[in-house]
């Protein structure tokens, strides 16, 4: 794993640590977005956090980068953070080149999504095509009620079956080569709380 993955994967982490603690901190999936935006860009050094591409600078850390190719679909599509190789280079013979800069690492963030939306997230990520060196995927629970220990009509009820566990996620990330964060927070106390980090073959608590 690059230096630039792993401060990825260290502000993934703490991130997910931070959710199981505090799931209010925002209200929307967009919200947590630009959260771990802000995260990871305090996380750089200064010097980290700009490059300088054909005569100009840029910031290493984007956000809605479009993908490289389709990726099996109709159309290319956006990554929800990408980082940017450092020094800066372009896929040979694509243009615009800015749009087909190399990634050091992709995260794809999602909260209260079904297998579906999961299982997109984890088939872009290891397309062969994917321009990226290392993927991650954060995968987000955030569960209250019913009644008035309903929190945010965005919470997910503790009975819904579409929460996937995190021996469920770790069965689909079987032979895969990306990292999820799964974290969970519920104030009814029915699934236990907490985050971990998955990958192919293992799974480690956070907290």
């Amino acid at each position: 794993m690059t230096e630039q993955s792993e401060k990825v994967r260290v502000v993934a982490a703490d991130f997910c640590t931070e959710f199981v603690k505090n799931p209010y901190l925002c209200y929307t999936e967009h919200g947590l977005h630009a959260l771990f935006y802000t995260k990871l860009y305090n996380a750089l050094a200064p010097a980290e956090r700009y490059a300088e591409w054909a005569g100009r600078r840029v910031c290493v850390i984007q956000k809605e980068y479009p993908t490289a190719r389709s990726l099996g679909k109709s159309r290319r599509q956006n990554w929800d953070i990408a980082v940017i190789k450092t020094p800066p280079e372009s896929l040979s013979g694509r243009q615009p080149s800015y749009d087909y800069l190399r990634l050091a690492a992709v995260v794809e963030l999602g909260m209260n999504e079904a297998r579906e939306h999961f299982e997109d997230d984890l088939s872009r990520l290891c397309h062969p095509g994917a321009n990226l060196k290392n993927g991650f995927i954060i995968h987000l629970y955030r569960i209250s009620g019913p009644g008035v220990q309903k929190v945010s009509g965005r919470d997910w009820s503790p009975s819904s079956t579409r929460i996937l566990t995190y021996e469920q996620v770790a069965e689909l990330v079987e032979g895969k080569a990306v990292e999820v964060l799964y974290a969970l927070a519920d104030n009814t106390d029915t699934h236990p709380p907490g985050a971990w980090s998955i990958t192919d073959g293992n799974i480690q608590r956070i907290v």
